[in-house]
């Protein structure tokens, strides 16, 4: 009888030992101290906040509990909304961008053979003349526009098409869009130079070129507009407003750009034809370099 109870014992001790070993190598206790080392910041923070409310209201954990579900139901709402809005607003900007971008076919006039060597591709949209193009895209940004994902391009792009419409409307469209902050605001002030500066308005076309300068400037790497094309342009108005000096430094920094072999060319012989001196201390730009406006 001493030498069974003897054995037990020995078994008892053994897998008492065992469990031992095997609790050692596995995770420690889930400990209150431990919980709250493992507890996310934002997650603890949003609990402070149940305890802080159900404390200082008294409302019944209950009803707590419905209050959170009605806050994760009308988040989830607002977020599937907003997603919605915002593939609704990218459609609507592309199908006014397809209109934009459109083809103009004009009717063979009376007695005209129509051409037939260059015929319209099946499903592709094309209007007969440009006025109802930019009418029918103007109208098409307007109703993107209404989407706060498409909001600016869309009003930028709706400016454009009545540039083409009505010059005086189009301008001041773009004046408004120009003290937009980011690539839109940069988009516009270059639109309206370049409008200005077709309408003769030459002051006022350097004017804004210039501050189109400062806002790419303070853009640093999200400018959209490269200091070159700035120059070349208000080396043109310079030359407009017969001021050879000023317009021979601008076509100087144009042509110093190697990312634009075309437009630096066409700096270059400019600058060479005001102050052959000065063009000669700049490396004339060669054609085969990387050519992207």
């Amino acid at each position: 009888m001493a030498i069974g109870v003897k054995l037990t014992t020995t078994r008892n001790q053994e897998k008492a030992k065992a469990k031992a070993a095997q609790a050692a190598t596995a995770a420690p206790p889930m400990t209150p101290e431990r919980e709250e080392l493992l507890r996310p910041p934002a997650f603890d923070l949003f609990l402070q906040r149940i305890r802080q409310a159900v404390e200082e209201t008294e409302i019944p954990l209950g009803k707590i509990g419905l209050a959170l579900l009605i806050v994760v139901v009308v988040s989830g709402g607002a977020y599937w909304f907003y997603s919605y809005n915002q593939a609704k607003g990218e459609q609507a900007f592309a199908e006014a961008l397809a209109m934009y971008n459109a083809e103009v076919r004009e009717a063979p006039k009376e007695g005209e053979a129509a051409k037939e060597d260059d015929p319209p591709i099946p499903g592709k949209k094309t209007y007969p003349d440009e006025k109802t193009k930019y009418t029918e895209a103007a109208a098409a940004f307007d109703k993107a526009a209404g989407y706060a994902s498409q909001s600016f391009m869309s009003r930028y792009y709706a400016a454009l098409s009545r540039l083409k419409l009505d010059p005086a409307q189009g301008i001041q469209s773009l004046r408004d869009l120009s003290v937009t902050p980011g690539a839109v605001g940069q988009l516009a002030t270059l639109a309206l130079a370049d409008a200005l500066a077709a309408e003769g308005k030459v002051d006022e076309a350097i004017a804004q070129y210039q501050q189109l300068r400062e806002k790419c400037a303070q853009a640093g790497n999200n400018a959209v507009v490269s200091p070159e094309v700035i120059a070349f342009a208000l080396g043109k108005l310079y030359e407009a407003r017969q001021d050879p000096a000023a317009a021979a430094k601008e076509y100087a920094t144009a042509a110093k750009s190697r990312s634009m072999a075309l437009l630096g060319q066409q700096a270059y012989q400019r600058l060479a034809a005001l102050d052959p001196e000065m063009a000669r201390q700049i490396p004339e730009p060669k054609m085969g370099e990387d050519d992207a406006f």
